[in-house]
């Protein structure tokens, strides 16, 4: 049985972002914000909220993503973030298909 992986993006204090993938986001966000089981990254640049989620099936297929969107420059996490086409635009329609972009209310 394959599991849902999500992709997510953190706006952290002084507006940088930092981008991972996890099965639950509200306790990946609740660690990144208690430091000590946050990234390296989240616990020198407390996060504050969760601006952009993606789903898909598999840690494989969530894994290529995360290393996909780490690899954009800023203006483009930025357009990424803003518009839901970019995904297919950027990375091609396969990718739109196999990640949904999910409503972040969570956080």
């Amino acid at each position: 049985m394959t599991s849902i992986y999500f992709i997510y993006i953190i706006q952290c204090r002084g507006g940088r972002l930092y981008t991972g993938i996890t099965t639950d986001i509200k306790r990946r966000f609740a660690e990144h914000s208690g430091g000590e089981r946050g990234a390296r990254f989240t616990r020198a640049n407390p996060p504050e909220r969760v601006i952009a989620v993606w789903s898909c099936e598999g840690r494989s297929a969530a894994s290529k993503l995360e290393c996909a969107v780490k690899k954009l420059k800023r203006p483009q996490k930025l357009l990424l973030i803003s518009d839901n086409n970019f995904l297919s635009e950027k990375f091609g329609t396969e990718y739109a298909v196999i990640y949904k972009r999910e409503n972040v209310q969570f956080c």
